[in-house]
Order: structure tokens, then C-alpha cells, then sequence
């Protein structure tokens, strides 16, 4: 029986994905399909309103990853994640000695995340795995022919 065949990641996927992760990059759902489509083996399942691709074990931020998502719907948000199958408190000193980035922790009605200045997010999982995450929310159109200003 023959072995899967080994797909290669391309030379700047940990760039592209790291910078997306820490929320220093624009880019849209439709592109992050695509790219992953591309790049890595067929998306293994939708779900939580998420598309989910095996991660190959890519390298992120010196943390092995063990899958890679994005939003399925383009109309409210950009997202994309990576789960770890390390606990959150190993992640964040990884991340944070690697990426010189500081996660602070915020207590929210869900439970503890780690956020960071950009507003990348680590979020522990209930099976001691991490996800990290970066969200953009679509606000509409925000520019406006006239700056807004106190009339007198």
C-alpha cells in the first residue's frame, strides 16, 4: 500500500500564516480558502462556522500546529486560527519568547483568553489544546465624504 503523498508547504507559509495569526495583515476569507486549497490537502471538515485544514505540523511561532482554520461565511468576519495540541500556558511562553509579543489575560463570560496588542487571541481548550486566533469583524463602509465635526 502506498503512503499519502507528502505536500510541501511553500517558503512563505509561516510568514503569511504568523502575520495573519498576530493581526498584522489584511486579507480575506476567500483568499485564506484559497490558499489553503492550494497548499494544503483537502479541507477535512466545516464546522463551528469554521473550514478546517490539517496544518501538516507547521512550525508557528515555534509551536507545532495541528490544524489551521478560517471562517466559512465572508460577511461578518475574518478569522483564522491554528490549534496546538500543547495546553495554553506552554503556547503563550512559546509564542511570546519566539514572537517577542505579549499575551495579556482577559477574563471574559467564556473563560480566560490571552490577547495581545494586535489582538491576537489564545484561548485554552477544554481537552488541554490551544487555539490561537486572529478575528476581524466586517464594520461596513467607515469612510465618509466629510469628516465629522462639533458644529458651532
Amino acid at each position: 500500500m502506498a503512503a499519502a503523498p507528502a505536500w510541501a508547504l511553500p517558503t512563505d507559509f509561516n510568514d503569511k500564516v504568523e502575520s495573519a495569526l498576530l493581526c498584522r495583515s489584511d486579507w480575506s476569507t476567500a483568499f485564506w480558502q484559497g490558499y489553503f486549497d492550494k497548499h494544503l490537502q483537502a479541507s477535512i471538515r466545516d464546522w463551528g462556522e469554521a473550514r478546517w485544514w490539517s496544518s501538516q505540523g507547521a512550525q508557528l511561532g515555534g509551536a507545532s500546529t495541528v490544524e489551521v482554520f478560517t471562517n466559512v461565511d465572508t460577511s461578518r468576519a475574518l478569522m483564522l486560527g491554528v490549534l496546538i495540541a500543547q495546553p495554553v500556558e506552554e503556547v503563550k511562553r512559546t509564542l511570546e519568547q519566539n514572537l517577542k509579543v505579549a499575551f495579556k489575560p482577559v477574563q471574559t463570560v467564556d473563560g480566560l483568553r490571552y490577547v495581545s496588542d494586535t489582538l491576537s487571541v489564545l484561548v485554552g481548550t477544554t481537552n488541554q489544546q490551544t487555539k490561537w486566533y486572529c478575528a476581524k469583524w466586517n464594520l461596513g463602509n467607515r469612510e465618509r465624504v466629510q469628516p465629522l465635526a462639533p458644529q458651532y
